[in-house]
């Protein structure tokens, strides 16, 4: 095998060639990397805000939450109370109503000796008229 100086030179041109592809290809990916690199750092501060804003909306719907809560413990202490004043108001009610049914027992009772002193007094009309009908009249 007989090298040449002219095969040489072929021969190192292209690996000259080669060497320019290769380092194309590898400023090419450099500048890929370094790319890529801005990309992911700002990923990362993304990221970070939605992480920071994320996590003061989760505060904030907690400190709502709380607050809630509290509205609901004291709702519930209102209603407590109302139940109470109801319960009164029922034995109150209760005893109106009982007041009341002795009332209307009483006054069934005045209606039936009323109904016996009005027969009385019908009996007493008629004995009244029988007697004046006798009597002999004044001339």
């Amino acid at each position: 095998m007989t090298v040449t100086i002219e095969s040489l030179d072929r021969r190192v041109t292209a690996l000259e060639g080669q060497v320019k592809t290769v380092s194309h290809f590898a400023g090419l990916a450099q500048r890929r990397y370094e790319a890529t690199a801005q990309c992911v750092a700002l990923v990362q501060v993304e990221i970070k805000v939605l992480r920071t804003e994320m996590n003061e909306r989760f505060d904030a719907l907690g400190e709502c939450v709380g607050k809630l809560e509290q509205r609901m413990d004291r709702f519930e202490q209102r209603m407590d109370r109302f139940e109470e004043r109801m319960d009164r108001f029922d034995e109150r009610l209760t005893n109106v109503e009982d007041r009341l049914t002795n009332v209307e027992n009483r006054l069934t009772r005045v209606e039936q000796r009323l109904d016996g002193v009005e027969v009385i007094l019908k009996s007493h009309g008629e004995m009244l008229r029988e007697i004046l009908q006798r009597l002999p009249s004044a001339a």
